[in-house]
């Protein structure tokens, strides 16, 4: 997380990563020394839990009169923060983006369990704080925390949770409808190429002392350059850093492109490979193919154990007393003697399969 002040504004920017919390609280105990009102400036796309907790705690309880402003974008835990302060303000372009907390674990089904019971009341207390704010019940404000949900300023400010809406330092980037295919870290991304250029952090409110956001600027995106670079410098470098950032995106969605079309052939494959020898008509096996591809082969596997191959034929039967229906292919002419000679067994099956035709053949050897 990049910490920046400028007299009594405090500029939040970046990821929330363990540890912030503390780093977090230690800037604002300094300038709670020194003014009695500051104005937090956020542009986050979340981070820690359990850091994030550490700061909504800390403004809650800062002795000073603190107000948020949101810049660009609040994301995840970073839109969390806001409902700690009484004073919100959002650009009128700017996005919040609201969900329940998520985390990855390793080790046994117990250390799976417990990390789950925790992440559940992690996201029972983002209800309290929610329903505290919006003055209303938990229930009402569950479907916030189920996906991703992006606010606008004019949704935000008619729900109740800013209290503001503020001028935009920078163009709007992307339109609210285009937002439910964006991460928020693509949607920070998109808006920091703007909100971290020389033109935005000279204007206004966001003026900073030159040097502080050259440091800004060089942390957050790994800048080989020094404080002392000149600001073409800077916009130069910056450029050829957003193009390499666009060239690996497109890398990333080509990489990602090629591997879920190698996911579908084997999964159409191994569809195939279930369907083989399945007694089932090609409209019937088309409808499997569809529970194959939209429920997965689990379920597939599961709904064919209960429908019927054929039963492949008993060859050694086969070659030992023929084949049912064949005795007398071929020997319609025998006579009882030649079938005694010829085929003994075959003449035994042909009075089980045939005892008419037996008779026959029996009553003229003997004259019957």
């Amino acid at each position: 997380m990049i910490l920046a002040s400028q007299n009594n504004d405090l500029y939040l920017f970046g990821t929330i990563w363990d540890g912030d919390g503390v780093y977090f609280i230690s800037k604002l105990s300094q300038m709670e020394q020194q003014y009695s009102e500051i104005t937090l400036k956020i542009h986050s796309y979340g981070g820690s839990v359990f850091d994030g907790n550490l700061i909504a705690n800390a403004i809650e309880k800062s002795p000073a009169k603190i107000r948020i402003e949101i810049l660009g974008v609040a994301a995840s835990m970073a839109g969390i923060l806001l409902l700690s302060c009484k004073n919100v303000a959002m650009a009128d372009n700017a996005y919040i983006m609201l969900h329940a907390p998520s985390g990855g674990t390793r080790g046994t089904a117990s250390d799976h369990e417990k990390a789950a019971n925790l992440l559940r009341k992690i996201e029972l207390n983002f209800k309290k704080r929610l329903a505290r704010r919006l003055n209303t019940t938990e229930s009402n404000v569950s479907k916030y925390l189920e996906g991703d949900n992006w606010i606008d300023a004019e949704e935000a400010l008619a729900i109740g949770l800013i209290n503001e809406i503020i001028p935009a330092k920078v163009e709007t980037i992307i339109p609210m409808e285009e937002l439910e295919d964006k991460s928020e870290t693509e949607v920070y991304n998109l808006y920091s190429r703007l909100l971290l250029t020389p033109a935005a952090i000279t204007s206004n409110e966001n003026n900073f002392n030159n040097d502080t956001m050259k440091k800004m600027l060089i942390t957050a995106f790994a800048l080989s350059l020094t404080e002392q670079s000149s600001d073409t410098a800077f916009v130069e470098a910056l450029k050829d850093k957003f193009k390499d950032l666009e060239g690996n995106l497109e890398k990333e969605k080509r990489s990602k492109a090629d591997m879920e079309n190698q996911l579908k052939a084997y999964e159409e494959n191994r569809i195939e490979a279930l369907l083989e020898g399945v007694n089932a008509s090609e409209e019937q096996k088309a409808i499997y193919r569809k529970v194959g591809a939209t429920s997965g082969l689990d379920a597939l596997e599961a709904i064919l154990k209960d429908v019927t191959k054929p039963v492949a034929p008993n060859l050694s039967e086969l070659v030992q007393n023929g084949s049912s229906g064949t005795t007398l292919t071929g020997r319609e002419q025998w006579t009882f003697e030649q079938w005694q000679k010829e085929d003994p067994r075959g003449l035994e099956k042909l009075s089980q399969e045939d005892p008419k035709k037996f008779d026959t053949l029996f009553n003229a050897k003997y004259k019957k």
